[in-house]
């Protein structure tokens, strides 16, 4: 379900900008940019910031206005002549990297859609020359993706065992400390001995957790 969301997204963005090339709203360009940057800013801000390096958060709204802001300025800029045409190739990579690697194949379906026509049209050689090495690229991008993704799984998972490490050790100090102190006078002196080692322990894992 996550993945058909995030592809329908880039679809929404590709058709938005390819149709809105082909009426009338092309002299809306400046205002209709300066909105979607603002909203894409006030998602990083929402974030603390944080947003922005992650191509605006959480949620595909974020990945939708950027690659919206970023097609309009190709389209305004010259298209495939555009000196910000290399921008598609970071936003691919930021893309596998932020939504599912998978998306990258519909990234580069939604490039060829609307700058296809332009690369038949003028100079066809030198045009699909970048469109192929965009595509060509995709692969790669997709490798990293899936390699990032990972990694950050594996790090979500061992942050997760931490601090369900660090919990276990709160729970057991304050569980032995209250059997010393109610059963001190009960418990042989080595049982005493034992259980206050055991305590030192556990005050041990709970510091190098903490460090970590």
């Amino acid at each position: 379900m996550q993945i058909f969301i995030q592809a329908l997204t880039l679809a929404a963005s590709f058709c938005l900008v390819f149709f809105e090339q082909q009426t009338d709203f092309t002299s809306y360009n400046v205002p209709l940019l300066g909105f979607l940057i603002f909203i894409y800013v006030l998602l990083s801000l929402r974030n603390k910031g944080k947003g922005f390096l992650t191509l605006g958060g959480e949620g595909p709204w974020g990945i939708f206005i950027l690659n919206t802001v970023i097609l309009m300025l190709i389209f305004s800029t010259g298209m495939l002549n555009s000196a910000l045409f290399f921008l598609l190739y970071f936003l691919m990579f930021g893309i596998s990297f932020v939504f599912e690697p998978l998306t990258v194949f519909v990234f580069v379906l939604g490039i060829l859609f609307v700058f296809l026509p332009e690369a038949l049209r003028n100079d066809s050689t030198i045009n699909l020359i970048k469109l192929g090495g965009l595509t060509l690229i995709s692969p790669l991008a997709f490798f990293f993706g899936q390699q990032y993704q990972k990694n950050d799984k594996q790090q979500e998972k061992v942050e997760a065992l931490e601090e369900r490490t660090k919990e276990a050790a709160d729970t057991i100090a304050k569980d032995l400390d209250a059997v010393i102190k109610d059963e001190k006078q009960n418990l042989a002196a080595k049982d005493i001995e034992r259980l206050n080692e055991v305590l030192e322990e556990t005050e041990d894992l709970r510091e190098e957790s903490n460090v970590e």
